[in-house]
């Protein structure tokens, strides 16, 4: 009889991918959706880096690498990582990774094993919990407060500590939230997270999608932590490279070599092409990466507005960095439609997708069942159509 490992049977499907992939489904068969669903921007990779790219074709850059890439990519991630973060590692401290997503799981896997418990503060991503549960470790969710700013508050990481704490994930600015831990909140965690000698594992994809004052990295304001905490980040985000899949991580050299020989064994290198592209993207002017903030700034401005004016939608807090909304929804809860009774976020998701055609994900699996994330990743005439659409279907709804 056929039987599934246990850890991969019990694996959720990333709810932020399924939903787009049914919004996708739903375009093909003639379906005029609006997707606010996808983490992805919907900006042009820059031509100067798909240019690096034709030009490693033409060089004949297609090959097999070392598996956790070519030098010239490892020190362009040190020199990117001293020019916008303040923090020293040298190549062999970093190993690149298809995707951001890669990087974390095999440093999760590196890191952690049985036993250990690693503290996730929610709302979150929804693959960190996943990626968690496949290491073996025990995951501890340690939900924060709309009226906090979705912010984790040192007291209460203190309070959740255990003899099993090994370790925790912060990301910054915080995908769905959109909330940017500030300096000072970082320097009191930080005194938390030494004191239990927790592996910090600091997720800064969006950190340039960023409308405040942009804080220090956690390991420059406290040294110690980069001892035993690991840097990760992507390419997709900061220069709309989500289908090249190129990440990183950096951190002692111990945990990234094991990290490396992990992908060795389950995927070898990341794409040659794509690492070529990266050097260019890394290296090279980064004004497409202010350009893209600035559009998305504008687009917060917009959607902070029409969600306000929405029915039964509350957005208590402004979105600091990234480009989601994470809007409170309960009091739609109970409400009636054709298809049943709204009940949580994901049934919100669901009635604007049906009734809307508008596509949203629903705040169940990020740990917040009474709200939805709205993505921003495209244009303002979208944006606009989306939302009256949005308000003209919850008119509709019954009590």
């Amino acid at each position: 009889m056929l039987r599934l490992n246990r850890r991969v049977a019990a694996l959720k499907p990333s709810a932020t991918l399924a939903m787009e992939a049914r919004a996708g489904e739903l375009k093909q068969s003639g379906v005029d959706i609006i997707s606010l669903a996808a983490g992805e921007p919907d900006f042009d990779t820059p031509e100067r880096i798909k240019e690096a790219a034709r030009k490693a074709m033409a060089a004949g850059a297609t090959k097999y690498t070392p598996a956790a890439g070519i030098r010239e990519l490892k020190q362009a991630i040190c020199a990117k990582l001293k020019r916008d973060n303040g923090l020293d590692y040298k190549p062999t401290e970093v190993m690149a990774a298809a995707g951001g997503k890669q990087a974390i799981y095999n440093v999760v896997a590196s890191l952690f094993d049985e036993g250990d418990e690693v503290i996730i503060p929610t709302p979150a991503w929804v693959s960190f919990a996943e990626i968690v549960r496949l290491s073996g470790a025990e995951v501890k969710l340690l939900p924060t407060r709309e009226s906090d700013g979705f912010q984790l508050r040192a007291e209460e990481l203190k309070r959740a500590l255990t003899p099993k704490s090994r370790g925790i994930i912060l990301n910054s600015p915080c995908n769905p939230t959109g909330a940017v831990t500030s300096a000072e909140q970082l320097s009191e965690l930080a005194k938390v997270m030494v004191e239990a000698n927790l592996s910090v594992i600091f997720d800064g994809v969006y950190e340039h999608i960023i409308y405040v004052d942009r804080p220090p990295h956690l390991f420059a304001i406290e040294p110690r932590l980069k001892e035993t905490g690991i840097v990760v980040n992507s390419l997709s985000k900061t220069y709309a490279m989500t289908g090249w899949r190129v990440g990183f991580a950096a951190g002692p050299a111990e945990v990234i070599g094991a990290a490396s020989r992990l992908q060795g064994q389950n995927s070898g290198n990341p794409n040659s092409i794509a690492q070529a592209a990266a050097v260019e993207a890394l290296n090279g002017p980064q004004d497409e990466v202010r350009t893209m903030a600035e559009e998305f700034r504008a687009r917060n401005r917009l959607v902070v507005e029409r969600i306000r004016s929405l029915t039964g939608f509350k957005l208590v807090n402004v979105p600091e960095g990234a480009f989601y909304a994470f809007p409170n929804v309960s009091e739609l809860l109970g409400s009636k439609w054709p298809r049943g009774v709204l009940s949580d976020g994901n049934q919100v998701a669901e009635f604007l997708l049906e009734e809307a055609k508008v596509a949203v994900v629903g705040g169940n699996d990020f740990g917040a069942p009474e709200h939805v994330r709205m993505s921003y990743a495209t244009s303002r005439e979208n944006l606009e159509e989306a939302f009256k659409r949005i308000a003209n279907a919850v008119r509709k709804l019954k009590s």
